[in-house]
């Protein structure tokens, strides 16, 4: 058995490394999976729609480290590692799924699939029986986050829940929503402006060349969202306000993180010239969240414990 801080430290150190890859070297993190890199206008929204995906695992690192802390009581530690497994289960599930199908990209290697599904599995373990050393918790079903940081953190839940619906489940469409034309003016293996990768209409379409590997990373990034926020609501289903803290403190950092992200797309769209219709709309709501989710943390007093004391 591994004990659910050893567990939830395992998932935090390897979400760490695939979300730094992602964010700050996802050319050579491409290079090391033996994947196509691209030119361009393709290598620029590819490193674009991949910083959204590090984002994301970057929210759920810093989830799994603030629950990993001694202070925190065993039974939550257990539910954390409940849904950091189902997490990593389910990325295994669903690209296994597509590569089964015949759905996934031709830019990224089966090998390098391969190797990650074991990653994956291998870490599902891990925090599974992290989960059973901690007690099998399970989430309290309709319990909303408890206490001062019950409202902030259901906000920045319902921030997070737009973006992960319109990625996961809309990809295409919320793709062009945000940067219209942009994917569709793509090199493509065919002459067709449309069509030329797989699209609802179109489920098969070919999967040669950038678009397919871009919508399929937009799409995770929307799983990995909703993925976060479940695990969100439900740590906070069965923790005392001092975890809802905790949770809401992580939140507050990734939004923040994601406001100097989005800063910087600024010079994104001023180098490319890419149509950004939806960047006032985004800053007010993206701001706000923040804003009001870091002023609610900060406001809140708080006691450091002694060191060396543990959650009972």
């Amino acid at each position: 058995m591994v004990s659910p801080s050893a567990a939830l430290r395992a998932s935090q150190w390897v979400s760490l490394g695939f979300s730094t890859g992602m964010l700050y070297f996802p050319t050579k993190m491409m290079e090391a999976y033996k994947a196509e890199t691209f030119e361009g206008d393709a290598a620029t929204l590819f490193t674009f729609a991949l910083g959204i995906f590090g984002l994301q695992l970057f929210l759920s690192s810093m989830m799994a480290a603030a629950m990993a802390r001694d202070a925190v009581p065993k039974h939550v530690q257990s539910l954390s590692c409940f849904c950091q497994g189902l997490g990593w289960l389910f990325f295994a599930l669903n690209d296994g799924a597509l590569y089964a199908r015949g759905l996934w990209p031709h830019a990224m290697p089966p090998e390098s699939l391969q190797v990650n599904l074991g990653i994956f599995v291998a870490l599902a373990a891990i925090c599974f029986s992290g989960w059973a050393e901690g007690g099998y918790e399970v989430p309290d079903m309709g319990v909303l986050p408890e206490g001062r940081p019950a409202l902030p953190l259901v906000v920045a839940c319902a921030n997070l829940l737009f973006f992960g619906v319109g990625c996961a489940f809309f990809t295409e469409a919320f793709v062009d929503l945000f940067l219209p034309g942009v994917l569709q003016s793509l090199p493509a293996p065919t002459t067709s402006a449309r069509g030329f990768f797989s699209t609802k209409e179109v489920p098969a379409g070919p999967l040669e060349g950038a678009p397919p590997l871009l919508l399929l990373i937009f799409a995770n990034a929307g799983k990995c969202i909703l993925v976060n926020i479940a695990s969100l609501l439900s740590i906070a289903s069965v923790g005392d306000e001092t975890v809802a803290y905790r949770l809401l403190r992580v939140v507050s950092l990734a939004n923040v993180f994601y406001l100097g992200m989005f800063s910087r797309e600024g010079v994104l769209a001023v180098a490319t010239g890419w149509p950004s219709p939806m960047r006032l709309s985004t800053f007010v709501q993206c701001f706000g969240t923040t804003y009001y989710c870091c002023a609610s943390f900060a406001g809140m007093p708080f006691t450091l414990l002694q060191e060396g004391r543990k959650a009972k």
